[in-house]
């Protein structure tokens, strides 16, 4: 399937959803994507939900999403969706960088703390 990106931008909040391979082939356009986003957010939600694939370059390319946002003093945080996504955060733990959850209205209410300085 054809890597894609839709973004919608809500009160405060904007997320990007990714849909076919998240790769080397398609590093650029996600990471642009995601960078584009940025401005303007309160909370930028990367929606992996419809994704066939992810590998290490798209871990690296929401890591860097993460590191950008924060710098922004934006929160960052990860829909992460079913099979094989959810298993390749399960195994790197990376939920314990930035949120990662199952629906991004989880991460869009009003009621979440502000980014950690750290």
């Amino acid at each position: 399937m054809t890597f894609q990106t839709r973004t919608e931008r809500q009160t405060g909040a904007t997320i990007v959803t990714f849909t076919g391979d998240l790769d080397i082939a398609s590093e650029a356009d996600a990471a642009a994507s995601l960078e584009a986003a940025i401005d303007g957010a309160g909370v930028l939600v990367a929606d992996l939900r419809e994704l066939d694939f992810l590998d290490s370059t798209g871990v690296r390319v929401l890591l860097t999403a993460e590191a950008r946002a924060r710098e922004h003093g934006v929160r960052f945080g990860v829909a992460r969706g079913d099979g094989m996504v959810r298993r390749l955060f399960e195994v790197t733990r990376i939920d314990q960088r930035f949120p990662v959850v199952d629906d991004p209205a989880e991460l869009t209410r009003g009621d979440q703390p502000p980014p950690d300085a750290a």
